[in-house]
């Protein structure tokens, strides 16, 4: 049980607050985004390059058909190959169609993906923005750099008004030398 307790204290340790919570979602989110943006791209060509295949088979079967129809002078065998060959042309169109349709979606799921991909860089500045936040909360100098800068301000504005009693009497000037 103790190294179940380990596990599950690094991953509290990580969402603490909502800060974390949203640091972790934004990168999850910009993960699995870009993910699933490649993995659509793959999935489309895939489809596309079978569609291709099945263009590119039913091509040569058409060819083929064609090929042997003049040679057969029967009038029966002769009525079975145009039958095939309307089919295979028929079929031909709708995959031909298919395919078209299929490169626009490629095309347009390109598109998107670019689209997508440049609109989620915002997850990437927030993403920065929560750890630059998480730093200055967690950071022990962030405190004591706005009080430095006050602290200066302050000494600034009594150096010239040492500067001008100093000029003012001489007095002064080696009495505060020899402390």
């Amino acid at each position: 049980m103790t190294g179940t307790n380990n596990t599950e204290d690094p991953k509290t340790a990580r969402v603490q607050t909502p800060l974390h919570l949203l640091q972790v979602l934004t990168r999850t989110l910009n993960e699995h985004l870009a993910d699933a943006c490649e993995q659509a791209q793959v999935d489309a060509k895939a489809a596309l390059d079978n569609l291709e295949r099945e263009h590119n088979v039913l091509t040569e079967q058409l060819a083929t058909a064609q090929q042997s129809q003049p040679t057969t002078t029967d009038g029966d065998s002769a009525a079975q190959p145009s039958i095939t060959i309307d089919e295979l042309t028929t079929a031909l169109a709708t995959l031909t169609q298919s395919r078209n349709a299929a490169q626009e979606y490629v095309r347009q799921l390109q598109s998107d993906v670019r689209q997508t991909l440049r609109l989620a860089k915002g997850l990437d500045r927030i993403d920065l923005q929560v750890s630059q936040a998480i730093e200055k909360r967690n950071s022990p100098d962030a405190p004591a750099k706005s009080g430095g800068r006050s602290a200066p301000r302050r000494s600034r504005n009594r150096k010239p008004a040492n500067a001008q009693s100093n000029s003012h009497t001489s007095d002064n000037a080696p009495a505060v030398s020899t402390d």
